[in-house]
């Protein structure tokens, strides 16, 4: 029976890693087949230039620098560059993010009219964010500027997140690579000035991954400090089914199967514990809105079809469809709904086509440029914003390319040595495969990619890591073979 199981273990193993070598195998030709789009250059001297930018990071990596001296270097870099660049960009709130700062405004003045809004009738899990931002607003005023320094502290700690995680996922080399990596990422540092919920979601919900990965096994109550953490990220960006499913099935592969009886009836119970933690945070937040009066309905979205409306439009191939905005406004609830399961059914009722609109999709989602840049920077100077395009694109379509690299190197070393620390890495290539496929039946934007990007930078950090050490290792013993040994050199001397 044990064998087995850990059969099963394996067979879990590879299938999880084989979709995450299809998952970057398909975002690399999809981003390399846009390349002209973005640079007149040839594309091997773009893959080039980013190849050999991954290799001075790796050289970095290696320096012989304490941690008391790397890391504090390393995050006052990334503050200095997303401080500079949230006092020179133009980023003025528009759209969502103009709602939610006006609602926010609203909110500490004790006006909650805003709520009767058809918007936030939908959305009720909207509050969360325009409460935080609200309490920032309480303490230290309605200023843009401060929520904005507040996204540079979580953006700051986001980076030593994804430094920690792959530190103990992998090792130190792997994990000051990461790091450096988030440091330049693009729409990292841009995202900074917008009043977005996904830096505070970002850093939420990594910080609970952190403590999943490091802890979970080893200190008792770990469980509940991350259900709080995954409930909190939630409540701010509605991600958590999504992540506690990626927590189930990591958990379930990496502690269950193939354990003790005694040991996987534990991991149970404390991923119980996590679940149970994370419905009684959201329950309390939700009926402290509703018993002080501000809302009417628990934080949840009361509208959930219509993503998948917009997601399953082949029009718009997945994108924001005005006329399917048209088609429901004006419409009573009940009508909406209905209408809304209406159009679904019939985008659903030509399987055959389903397999383009995928394809469209996920070229789009992780092929496309990051919009976060024209959302960040829309109205600055062109020249400036395409340079920040083709910034983007020369690390980003490596991200590809070294987590190709990293799945390949994982599933061998998996296959030797299961019980290896490096299996904690599965819960982020489900997190990407997850994310990846939710996004092939709901409305994608390429902004949405920035709650997953920390799991890419992980595991293709440890690509790079692996790729340029194993490299290193072959130059020196090609080099060892083809110089003459000492006596061979003295023999020859002699015969000469």
């Amino acid at each position: 029976m044990h064998k087995l199981l850990n059969f099963i273990k394996l067979f879990s193993i590879s299938i999880i890693l084989l979709f995450g070598i299809i998952y970057a195998g398909g975002g690399f030709y999809f981003n390399a087949i846009r390349f002209d789009q973005i640079f007149i250059r040839p594309d091997f001297l773009v893959i080039l230039a980013g190849f050999g930018l991954m290799g001075i990071f790796y050289l970095i990596s290696r320096l012989n620098l304490p941690k008391r001296f790397f890391l504090p270097g390393l995050l006052g870099v990334a503050f200095i560059i997303r401080f500079i660049w949230v006092w020179v960009s133009p980023t003025v709130p528009e759209s969502d993010f103009l709602m939610l700062y006006n609602a926010a405004n609203a909110a500490t003045e004790g006006d909650f009219g805003f709520t009767e809004n058809a918007y936030f009738q939908k959305w009720v899990y909207q509050l969360g964010f325009v409460m935080y931002q609200a309490a920032v607003i309480n303490m230290f005023g309605d200023s843009i500027f401060v929520l904005q320094f507040i996204n540079i502290l979580f953006s700051v700690a986001i980076i030593w997140l994804v430094y920690e995680i792959t530190r103990e996922v992998f090792n130190e080399n792997a994990g000051r690579i990461a790091g450096l990596v988030y440091t330049f990422y693009i729409p990292a540092i841009v995202m900074t000035s917008l009043l977005t919920n996904q830096i505070l979601a970002t850093f939420l919900f990594y910080a609970g991954a952190l403590l999943l990965v490091k802890s979970l096994s080893e200190k008792k109550w770990s469980w509940v400090i991350i259900g709080v953490l995954f409930a909190l990220g939630h409540i701010i960006r509605p991600l958590g089914p999504f992540v506690l499913l990626a927590t189930g099935i990591f958990l379930f592969v990496v502690y269950v199967l193939g354990q003790k009886r005694k040991t996987a009836g534990i991991n149970l119970m404390k991923f119980s514990g996590i679940i149970a933690t994370y419905f009684l945070i959201i329950t309390l937040a939700s009926q402290a809105l509703m018993m002080s009066g501000i809302s009417d309905y628990p934080l949840e979205n009361r509208d959930p079809k219509w993503k998948f409306v917009l997601g399953l439009n082949h029009e718009t191939k997945g994108t924001y469809s005005n006329e399917d905005a048209e088609t429901l406004s004006g419409l009573e609830w009940e009508e909406r709904l209905e209408k809304e399961e209406e159009m679904i059914d019939q985008r659903l009722s030509n399987p055959s086509r389903l397999t383009d609109l995928f394809v469209d999709k996920f070229s789009i989602m992780w092929g496309n440029r990051d919009a976060s840049i024209s959302w960040s920077y829309g109205d600055g100077d062109e020249n400036i914003r395409e340079r920040l395009y083709q910034l983007d694109k020369v690390l980003y379509i490596q991200f590809f390319i070294f987590a190709f690299t990293a799945f390949v190197a994982l599933m061998i070393h998996l296959w030797k040595n299961h019980s290896d620390k490096k299996i904690q890495s599965l819960f982020f290539v489900l997190f990407i495969i997850g994310y990846a496929m939710i996004h092939l039946i709901i409305e994608i934007q390429t902004r949405y990619r920035f709650v997953m990007m920390p799991s890419l930078i992980i595991l293709q950090s440890y690509g790079v890591y692996a790729f340029f050490n194993q490299s290193l290792k072959l130059s020196i013993q090609r080099l060892k073979r083809t110089q003459p040994s000492e006596e061979a050199q003295e023999a020859s001397a002699i015969q000469r």
